[in-house]
């Protein structure tokens, strides 16, 4: 085989390699857990692991001292119209995303996944409950959990519950 041959079979083997995508990725409504308790809030709230970044910042406990706060966020109304940037972390050494309370109704989310890149998420906000995305690979729904009770990306990753209001 000559270069010009393989190079044009590597082309179109890429994609399922990947097993992801380039574009934006938009994925099913991820909504509260199935079980959560509801409080007497009227608002929600929206916490999302997006992909973590690596930062050593200056005069942190030692030269060697690695973080790995979530990158940020944009946050889009259901018209997708963006309504802000959230920067899911405090500082460059917090780990912990930020909670974001948001009146109930649909969402758009456009974040870093730890392994497909840019994507795009519908979430709905439910009076008193929280709504939880996962693109950072680290969580997995209960064991005999059926499919179709949870969003995943392409890769197999899950994202979070599916939303019960469609």
């Amino acid at each position: 085989m000559n270069i010009k041959n393989i190079s044009l079979m590597s082309l179109a083997v890429m994609p399922w390699v990947s097993g992801c995508v380039s574009a934006p990725l938009a994925l099913a409504p991820v909504g509260p857990a199935p079980a959560s308790r509801q409080s007497s809030q009227a608002s929600g709230s929206l916490q999302v692991f997006s992909a973590q970044q690596q930062s050593n910042p200056v005069g942190s406990i030692g030269a060697d001292s690695y973080f790995y706060p979530h990158s940020g966020y944009d946050l889009h109304d259901a018209s997708g119209r963006k309504l802000k940037y959230v920067a899911n972390h405090f500082n460059e050494m917090d780990e912990s995303p930020d909670a974001v309370r948001l009146a109930p109704g649909h969402y758009t989310i456009v974040a870093d996944s730890t392994q497909c890149g840019l994507v795009t998420v519908p979430v709905v906000i439910e009076p008193g409950k929280a709504t939880v995305v996962h693109l950072d690979q680290n969580w997995w729904p209960p064991r005999h959990t059926p499919a179709n009770q949870v969003v995943f990306l392409p890769d197999g990753e899950g994202v979070g519950w599916i939303s019960s209001a469609q």
